[in-house]
């Protein structure tokens, strides 16, 4: 089942399913907005022949999508939208068996996109089963956390043990996976049990398993196979109870078919694959991330524009960049005592936003009223004109409360409506 989705973001996603008939987005609109800076009537989503698009209502601040302004705009799956300050990730996608997967309790996976969602749903398909997995996506995805998820819900009382088959010195890879005994090879002292046996009644992840020294590879294979590791110098087979769950970001299939890699291997290892998503492939899980990793950091927030301008950014890095993205911006938000705003980001992330800065900045100097004092009706018609009518922008500028604003234009003869504009 395809499905289409406005997911509006904020500390609590929202979600807004489109079902084959126009929708408005605004303040007094059917999807309604909490937000001064969006007009009344801002702007339309609709259907047209194979998709959707969005369409500008005039409004004041305009309508942007992927950090550039629009007048009309066909959507696609990430697409960002901004109306105002309120930012809108669209959704399309296909939902495995027609209904929408649950998260998983205790995840450290963060998201609830769909791609997230169908991630929980296959790892919870394949955690209980006696199979390999093969954990493929590009760098940066979160291989490595998917397979602790693997482990944890496959409730397996060994312990999850890690190694990167890349880093393994090539004349010691069989050892660290199989052991050795004494006097196996020059400098082998004692006696290793290797990381199959540290992995007893657990999980064995090994990543970028495509690096592999190809004399090692058929005794992965007869692991696998058989459940038995023969230490190196030893003539002594053992059994273990291991589960492996590899991952790689080498296209192994090409690999085969290159020499490099044994087929019979590669099957046995890819018992069942999964494929972890992309972070530009669940664009509206970036806030929820970003905003994890911030709680690092001392719970810095992040501006309108800096939460834009990482929705639109590409990562090809991914999750892994992410993460350096923010740990550098918390460093120069906590140097100038602020949050998160688009100058603390890399110069590629903020040019994204072509140097905007919507209602961050006036769009002329400010009117400035003495503390304490009673703006003049000039003071506060050019506030009104300023401000597009928004009571509560004047009041905040004025340090007051929205109803005094109101009084003070009563008694000055001002219509509050005359001034905003849809």
């Amino acid at each position: 089942m395809r499905v289409q989705l406005l997911r509006v973001i904020g500390a609590r996603t929202t979600n807004i399913v489109l079902e084959d008939e126009p929708v408005e987005i605004g303040r007094e609109a059917q999807i309604a907005l909490d937000d001064p800076e969006a007009s009344r009537r801002h702007a339309r989503v609709e259907p047209v022949e194979s998709g959707w698009q969005i369409v500008d209502l005039g409004s004041h601040n305009g309508t942007y999508v992927d950090g550039a302004r629009v007048t009309t705009a066909r959507l696609q799956h990430g697409s960002v939208i901004r109306a105002g300050k309120t930012l809108i990730v669209f959704v399309d996608a296909q939902l495995p068996d027609g209904r929408m997967p649950l998260p998983a309790l205790g995840s450290k996976i963060v998201g609830d996109s769909i791609a997230a969602l169908r991630l929980h749903g296959e790892i919870d398909l394949v955690a209980a089963q006696p199979v390999s997995v093969l954990v493929l996506g590009e760098t940066g995805v979160g291989k490595e956390l998917v397979a602790q998820e693997i482990h944890r819900r496959s409730r397996r009382s060994g312990a999850f043990v890690a190694v990167n088959c890349a880093a393994i010195a090539r004349e010691l890879a069989e050892s660290e996976l199989f052991g050795h005994v004494p006097g196996a090879f020059t400098g082998a002292a004692r006696a290793s049990d290797g990381l199959f046996v540290a992995a007893e009644g657990g999980t064995l992840f090994l990543d970028e398993v495509g690096e592999l020294p190809p004399d090692l590879q058929p005794k992965l294979l007869r692991a696998l196979a058989t459940g038995e590791i023969r230490p190196v110098g030893s003539s002594n087979a053992r059994t273990v109870d291991v589960r492996v769950v590899a991952a790689t970001l080498r296209d192994l299939d090409e690999a085969v078919r290159a020499d490099t890699f044994r087929a019979d291997l590669m099957n046995r290892l890819a018992g069942w694959k999964i494929t972890v998503p992309t972070l530009r492939e669940r664009r509206d899980d970036i806030f929820a991330i970003a905003s994890l990793f911030l709680r690092r950091h001392g719970n810095l927030a992040l501006s309108t524009d800096a939460i834009e301008a990482l929705l639109v950014h590409d990562w090809p890095g991914n999750v892994r960049e992410l993460e350096r993205t923010i740990a550098a911006a918390a460093v120069r938000a906590q140097a100038a005592r602020s949050g998160v705003e688009l100058a603390h980001l890399p110069t590629e992330l903020a040019a994204r936003l072509s140097g905007r800065a919507i209602a961050d900045a006036p769009r002329t100097a400010p009117i400035l009223v003495p503390a304490g004092a009673m703006p003049t009706r000039e003071e506060l018609t050019a506030l009104l004109e300023q401000m597009d009518g928004n009571v509560a922008r004047v009041a905040e500028h004025l340090g007051k409360d929205r109803q005094q604003i109101y009084r003070w234009a009563k008694r000055y003869g001002l219509d509050v409506e005359s001034f905003r504009r849809t």
